[in-house]
This record gives structure tokens, sequence and C-alpha cells, in this order.
């Protein structure tokens, strides 16, 4: 007897192929059915817009969602309603123990938070803001908001391999959303590939923690590393080839690795395992080494940014998403090849004058962020295209 009639006749269910759990896994997170509503045309307030953000479910730590709710608290400060909608939970049971999170470890927050998952939210108000490639397909489906936005923080499609999923993610960028970019490499995209209204504002930094300070006890010799290794964009593997080859040419270093616990990882190589740090911390751990490497192989990291903020050079990859962003004599940037980064990790080693240059220059260029200038970007596009929507509703000859 065939094993799927016999599992029916046994009232069985029939284990599931690898594909078929495959498929069901992302069905989950693109299958929303539209929901109704009626943008409220008649109410809208350019002084106390009434935003939403769809959010994937967070922990601790996570730095995309740290600048989401950074952007969320200054959006409130300067009058606005702001809430979050949380899809496809899977560490918070409920809003408010989502809300209690966002309040303890990341930033203050006074507007609802509420999650939800296979059903369309039903919700209403002037700005609805996806933020990741999941959040999109809900944002879609969803019918009750004057103008819908993409808060585009990295270029998702290369965090995976070409095919499915890659495909999948490209797709969200030629959904009718404004684009609100974290700078110029994803503006730009956003323009020249998929022809989406965009704007971008810039990665900032909390000045509070990130700040130069007593600097007598810099080390000479201490290379820190953003060593999570977890997420392939941060090219950690060419970090270690660049630190061997360093080794064989007699320098002298030692190396400060934070952002994981890496164990014991059995190589021959100076290193202090920091695991996760807390802000204090890293500032802490910056303001004592002679070299910030930290690498993105698509949008340009914050931890450069902060690093520079402490006074420690950096060394970069000298890619494209980093060269739109960075001036030329704010940071070393390495061809992106083990030999590459081992060079310009040597020439700041064994230069003091150069480690001095890079910092001043480093210092002065980062002394134009400040988050709620930020905020403020956002806030004028966010004003600017639900008006334009409101007129655009009234005349189809509006210009977009």
């Amino acid at each position: 007897m065939p094993f799927t009639r016999l599992t029916k006749l046994l009232g069985l269910r029939p284990k599931k192929s690898p594909l078929v759990r495959r498929v069901d896994h992302l069905r989950k997170f693109v299958s929303y059915a539209d929901a109704g509503g009626t943008p409220p045309v008649d109410s809208f307030d350019p002084a106390r817009m009434r935003i939403t953000f769809v959010i994937p479910d967070f922990r601790p730590g996570a730095g995309g969602h740290m600048t989401i709710f950074r952007l969320a608290h200054f959006l409130e400060e300067f009058g606005h309603e702001v809430r979050f909608l949380v899809h496809n939970p899977s560490v918070h049971k409920s809003g408010a123990d989502a809300a209690a999170t966002i309040k303890r470890h990341f930033q203050p927050f006074r507007g609802e938070v509420e999650i939800f998952g296979k059903h369309t939210p039903e919700a209403e108000g002037d700005a609805l803001i996806a933020t990741d490639r999941f959040s999109c397909f809900p944002v879609n489906a969803m019918q009750g908001f004057i103008r819908k936005f993409y808060l585009v923080q990295d270029f998702e499609p290369s965090f995976y391999p070409a095919g499915s999923e890659y495909l999948l993610t490209e797709s969200t960028y030629r959904f009718d959303f404004d684009c609100l970019c974290a700078g110029e490499w994803l503006h730009q995209m956003m323009i020249e590939r998929y022809g989406r209204w965009s704007m971008c504002w810039p990665l900032a930094f909390d000045a509070s923690v990130y700040r130069l300070r007593d600097t007598r006890q810099r080390s000479a010799k201490r290379i820190a590393l953003y060593a999570r290794y977890v997420t392939d964009r941060r090219a950690v593997e060419l970090a270690f080839l660049a630190l061997g080859i360093l080794k064989k040419r007699g320098v002298e270093f030692e190396v400060d690795c934070f952002g994981i616990n890496l164990g014991d990882m059995g190589m021959d190589i100076p290193f202090r395992d920091h695991g996760v740090l807390n802000s204090e911390e890293l500032a802490t751990l910056y303001s004592e080494c002679a070299v910030g490497l930290v690498f993105s192989a698509t949008n340009h990291s914050l931890v450069n940014k902060e690093m520079m903020a402490c006074g420690l050079p950096v060394v970069d990859l000298e890619t494209d998403s980093v060269r739109a962003i960075f001036p030329n004599d704010c940071m070393i940037f390495a061809e992106p090849s083990p030999d590459g980064i081992a060079d310009a990790l040597e020439k700041l080693l064994s230069d003091p004058l150069e480690r001095d240059r890079f910092r001043e220059v480093g210092l002065r260029y980062v002394q134009q962020f400040d988050w709620s200038a930020s905020a403020r970007l956002v806030e004028a596009a966010l004003r600017t295209r639900v008006t334009w929507a409101l007129t655009k509703e009234g005349n189809d000859d509006a210009p977009a």
C-alpha cells in the first residue's frame, strides 16, 4: 500500500519534504490578503502626522532596530503620533511585551505596539513604513494609509545567494513605496535601478557615548575588530586571513574581537574575545586601541562612525558603498583582499603620525552627524510625500 494512502487511512499527516517546508516558510511571510480601509485624507495634520512602522521581531542589541527606534523617538519628540506593528513575532508574546523591550533596551517610546501574524492588520493613518523585505508584504496589502514608505537600511537581496530569496527580496523595491534610504549609495540605487522616489538620511551616532576620551592609555598595537562572522556581509574571514599575513610579516599586534562570542578558535593569532559589548564598553574599547577594523560588503556600517567619534583610525574596504559615504582622507580604504587589508593595517600600526592624521580627520568628519537632524530629514520626506499623495488624489497630473 502506498505510504501516502496508508497515512490517510491511519489519520496521520504525511511528513513534508524539505522543498515543501521551504515553500511554506516563505509563504507565511509573503501571503497577505488585502485589508480594506480608507485613508483618513480629511484629517491630515502635517504638524501631527500619524506614522506606523511595520517591523520584524527583535532582541536587545539589534543594530537596525536601534536605528528605527531612534528615528521613531525623535518623530515623537517632534509632535507626531507613532506606533509599531511587529510582524510574525518569534520573540515577543504581546505588544506590551515588545513595548517593554523597546523602552528597556533601546529608546524611550510612548506610542502603541501591536503584534500580528498571518492576518493583515486593520489600521489607518497618514504614513505607513516598511522596514525590511518581509514587512513590505503586509504593508503592500494595507490600504488605510495616505502614503506608504520603505525605510531602506541595506541592500537586502545581497544577504542571499542568487535564487528564490534574492529575487523575492529584490521584488520589494518595485512596490509603490517611497524610499527613505540610509545613505547615498542606497538612495542612488533606488532611483537608478528601481525608479523609485527616494531620499537619503545619514546614519549618525550617540555623541553622549561615542566621544573622544582620555587617550593616554591608547595602545600602539591593538586592533579593534568587529568579528560578527555569522553575518556574511561583515567579511570577517578576510580580516583573519589578513591578520595571518601580518603575523608572518613580523608585525606586532593584538586583536580585540567584539560583536559575538568566538570561543577557542585554535588560531595562532593574539586576540581577546570580548563577545557582545554594550555601548559604553565599546566606546572604552575604541579609546584604548590603535586601529579599528570593520567591514560591510553591502551598505556601510555605523560602527566606523562610532569608532571615528572616539578618535580611532579606521580601516574599511574599498567598495562603492563605502566610497559613496566617506571622503578620501577620513579612513584607509583597503583593497578587499587579504594582502590589501594587511597592507592597510601595517601602514597604520607602523606609523604613529599616520594614525594621528587619520584620527584628526575622522574626528572632524563625524562632527556633522546628529540623530535629530537625520530624523528631521525623514520627517520632511514623510510630510512632502503624504502631501503629494493628497494632491495627486485630487489631481492625477500632479508631478511625482
